[in-house]
């Protein structure tokens, strides 16, 4: 018999996000400190002890399991954690959010474990403007993984962007282009007060009704009722597959 988890609105959960690291290999400015300081490895729970808790979970009406981090494919032997989730027939739709920068190497393997979604944070086109936003990453290496997962076959992947003023707002145009030239969703998050100080975040923010209205400046938007079980709210593209999301933190909350 199931026990179906339900929070204090009365909505029932079936739906979670599992944090496996808080390592990763970028230093994303609106993300975390240059040098950051990580967990002690002792006190992160073990690949084993998160299976079973997402089939505890599985057994209470969860159906669908969000992997995230950190960066999530920077974990050792991470390969176990879903391909043994793969095997549990209660999750019916296994996820994953990732910079893209191990998809090279790993697409496959998530491919062949079930996984049936992945959203992938892409700021920038621009080599300069990424490596300054990422402080660490390489765009060739997420723009690889990117077409490596679309050659293994995942069809449903979405890209985040963190748009900043100034920084990367210049390119919200392009980053929405090179979406629907690969069949690709895309959502706009707003600037949380992580990594940069609260004064530095009042420069560079910038809310999504301001994206919404640029956007709707160049492109046909159509409101439409889509759900994924996270936050955002969705537009379609006229004459695309491509759908717009906005996470709306500080202007929606």
């Amino acid at each position: 018999m199931t026990t179906n988890l339900i929070d204090q609105f009365n909505r029932t959960i079936n739906y979670i996000r599992i944090s496996v690291t808080d390592r990763c290999d970028f230093r994303c400015i609106y993300c975390m400190a240059e040098k950051m300081t990580f967990l002690p490895r002792d006190e992160v729970l073990t690949l084993e002890e998160i299976c079973r808790l997402a089939n505890i979970f599985s057994t209470m009406g969860v159906t669908k399991v969000r992997i995230t981090g950190g960066e999530p494919l920077v974990r050792k032997n991470i390969d176990s954690l879903f391909q043994n989730l793969s095997k549990n027939k209660n999750i019916k739709e296994l996820t994953l959010t990732t910079n893209g920068s191990q998809l090279i190497h790993k697409a496959a393997m998530l491919k062949e474990s079930g996984v049936k979604r992945i959203n992938i944070s892409l700021d920038s086109l621009n080599p300069t403007t990424f490596k300054k936003m990422t402080r660490t990453g390489n765009l060739n290496d997420v723009m690889n993984g990117i077409n490596h997962a679309l050659d293994v076959g995942f069809e449903k992947i979405k890209l985040n962007i963190v748009l900043m003023r100034d920084i990367n707002d210049s390119e919200i145009f392009d980053l929405t282009n090179y979406a629907i030239d690969h069949g690709l969703d895309i959502s706009f998050i707003e600037e949380m007060p992580l990594g940069l100080t609260d004064y530095e975040r009042k420069i560079t923010s910038i809310s999504n009704d301001e994206v919404i209205k640029n956007l709707n400046t160049r492109f046909s938007l159509e409101k439409i009722n889509y759900k994924t079980g996270g936050p955002a709210k969705y537009w379609s593209i006229q004459n695309t597959q491509t759908k717009i999301g906005l996470i709306s933190p500080h202007s929606h909350n």
